[in-house]
């Protein structure tokens, strides 16, 4: 049963961090309108990597569904 808890609790704690991850994508995105050439492309190069670690996220939780339901450790 605590096994349940903690990844129901870290599930959450995860979404706050992509939502955290998208935010600042979003803001990043709207520094890069009235930006000089060259902190567009710093911020462009910033863009990419917050879409990287979204994306990470995302891979990241499948694994672990994936591997918590092949150890039979699935919540219900």
């Amino acid at each position: 049963m605590q096994q349940q808890n903690s990844v129901a609790r870290t599930g959450i704690n995860e979404n706050r961090v992509t939502q955290a991850l998208r935010a600042a994508r979003q803001q990043v995105r709207l520094a890069q309108a009235g930006a000089g050439r060259r902190m567009q492309d710093v911020l462009t190069e910033l863009d990419h990597i917050l879409e990287d670690q979204i994306v990470a996220i995302a891979n990241a939780a499948v694994d672990d569904s994936s591997d918590a339901e092949l150890a039979g450790n699935w919540p219900d």
